[in-house]
């Protein structure tokens, strides 16, 4: 049915009422004449909101429908693109977490590892300077006892020629050049060995 056949039926029920009204104006309220125009009436009514139903089904409410289930969709969509972002979001913050606690750990290493390595130099530096401290000492002590032979040595001549000149004096042998030798040798001899046992 179309909305010319809709307003058709209207206007023969509307033109049938009249007539049957026209015929009957002097009948009651509840006359059958009466009875028959309420039943018409109330036919026409029903048939009438029927096709506006129809109609209305057909024009408003399929569409509407469908518009509501789009957006129905629509929101669906959207709640299940925002769980999955949500997701994601959760697995790099606990990605995120990760790398800086294996960064974390990865300094405290670094930190560990240039602190031994520290503590190594330092022990190299304190072992090189210990050795050539004592190096240094034992060239001190050579240097020292070079100087104390050489002291010695002088003084052994020194000695050596006092001692035969304080020997000639004695002896009056002053001026005999073999004899102060043979003196100074012998002085010589007598001073290395007592030098010997003062080293041992």
């Amino acid at each position: 049915m179309n909305l010319l056949s809709i307003a058709t039926i209207n206007k023969i029920a509307i033109v049938a009422l009249d007539v049957v009204a026209e015929g009957e104006k002097e009948s009651s309220i509840l006359s059958p004449d009466q009875m028959a125009h309420y039943a018409v009436t109330a036919i026409v009514t029903i048939v009438n909101v029927l096709i506006a139903y129809f109609i209305l089904k057909l024009v408003l409410f399929k569409p509407l429908i469908k518009v509501i289930n789009k957006r129905k969709e629509s929101i669906a969509a959207q709640v299940e693109n925002a769980e999955k972002q949500e997701k994601e979001a959760s697995e790099k913050l606990d990605e995120a977490s990760k790398r800086i606690d294996a960064s974390h750990e990865e300094a405290i290493q670094i930190i560990a590892d240039a602190r031994s390595q520290a503590e190594k130099q330092s022990q190299t530096i304190i072992e090189t300077a210990k050795k050539e401290a004592q190096e240094i000492r034992d060239r001190a002590e050579e240097d020292a006892k070079r100087t104390r032979k050489a002291m010695l040595e002088e003084m052994k001549d020194e000695v050596a020629d006092l001692a035969v000149s304080i020997a000639g004096h004695v002896l009056g042998t002053v001026g005999d050049e073999k004899k102060e030798s043979e003196l100074r040798d012998k002085v010589n001899a007598e001073l290395q060995s007592t030098e010997v046992k003062t080293g041992e």
